[in-house]
């Protein structure tokens, strides 16, 4: 099941303004949680060490809202909680549901972890084998990796997570992210990413942009980037900064919910109300036979449609047949590529650039989805 979350970190803020966000997520419908336990011997700008009394405290506050947390430490951090390889009693006494590790531990080491007897997921750092192809050492090595967990551990309690950048230009491409993905999915683990916020203040690098997984998400509205990862078979979707906004958890919050992808769409002002509004409430579903040049909805077909701004369809604006196209009356189509005038074709706005990446997961009838106006 997908789920959403956010990321705290109590190294930069106090404990009350923590609870606030967590409290406010969460009203919104966001039940994961990201912490880092390792922040203290990273030397990022201006952290403060935390003390387990802090720890403890926004854990528990996790707890009683009913969110998840997964904690991300590394073999040194492990160590110092009082941990064992076949016993994470002290991860789950203080309310971790999930161990994110960060390094320091090999593929038989991680086998016993998933066999904790405390119920703890164990979860790996997916970009680790994100740098090469079907046909790539990193690949092989995680392949490797799988079948071991499935050989000696409990590869049911094994979940994996892509790590996140918060410098600029080192954030992953989806072309390398989608192999490793399918390679998690044929083994049943569950896979994670991090978007950015647009207006989180920039805690983990101050000169950056962001904390996400692919780069050209950096720059992104959460919740366009929450779909792509979505419709690529991301199960969940955390925002890695500090501080999202409440206006972006409430966008990422309602786009979650619904069962379509969301289009934003700038109508022309030539448009009739009326049919913008149709086309608004509809929820369409494109062909199967998937043509070269364009989408094609058929949904709303049979309604009125006089012509009006027969203009160029350039590369992504947005049709809807008028009553010169005899029985496809009604049909909206999205241009790909640039097609020109046509007297059939009323051209009634075009789709917002944050939205373009998404076009390619509702061809040939992938996903249904919904034209909206952007505000």
């Amino acid at each position: 099941m997908r789920e959403i979350g956010i990321s705290v970190y109590p190294n930069f803020y106090p404990v009350v303004q923590i609870k606030d966000y967590l409290k406010k997520a969460n009203s919104f419908g966001f039940k994961k949680v990201f912490v880092s336990l390792i922040l203290n011997n990273h030397g990022f700008e201006g952290a403060m060490d935390v003390n387990a009394n802090t720890w403890n405290d926004i854990l528990s506050y996790c707890k009683e809202l009913g969110m998840t947390v997964s904690a991300d430490m590394n073999d040194e951090v492990f160590n110092e909680f009082g941990c064992k390889l076949n016993d994470l009693t002290a991860l789950q006494k203080m309310g971790i549901t999930k161990l994110r590790i960060d390094g320091g531990f090999t593929s038989e080491e991680v086998a016993i972890l998933s066999k904790n007897q405390q119920g703890i997921q164990i979860e790996i750092n997916a970009s680790m084998s994100s740098s090469d192809n079907h046909n790539g050492n990193a690949y092989r090595e995680c392949r490797q990796f799988l079948e071991t967990i499935e050989k000696d551990g409990n590869i049911g309690q094994l979940t994996a997570c892509h790590n996140f950048f918060p410098l600029p230009d080192t954030a992953l491409s989806l072309e390398d992210v989608r192999p490793i993905n399918d390679l998690f999915a044929s083994f049943g683990v569950p896979i994670g990413g991090f978007i950015a916020s647009q207006l989180s203040p920039k805690d983990l690098h101050h000169l950056g942009h962001g904390v996400c997984t692919i780069e050209k998400h950096r720059f992104l509205p959460s919740q366009f980037a929450m779909l792509e990862l979505f419709a690529n078979g991301f199960h969940d979707v955390l925002i890695g900064d500090s501080f999202a906004d409440l206006s972006e958890l409430a966008e990422m919050a309602r786009c979650y919910k619904q069962e379509f992808i969301e289009i934003p769409v700038v109508f022309n002002q030539f448009v009739p109300e009326n049919i913008k509004m149709k086309i608004q409430e509809s929820i369409l579903l494109s062909r199967v036979d998937q043509p070269a040049n364009l989408i094609r909805a058929t949904d709303t077909r049979g309604m009125e449609v006089p012509p009006c701004y027969c203009a160029p369809r350039g590369m992504y604006t947005i049709s809807v047949l008028n009553n010169r196209s005899a029985q496809y009356e009604g049909e909206v189509q999205i241009s790909l590529k640039d097609l020109g005038q046509s007297v059939e074709h009323n051209v009634i706005g075009f789709v917002h650039p944050f939205a373009k990446d998404l076009l390619p997961y509702i061809l040939a009838g992938k996903n249904k989805f919904r034209l909206v106006d952007y505000k």
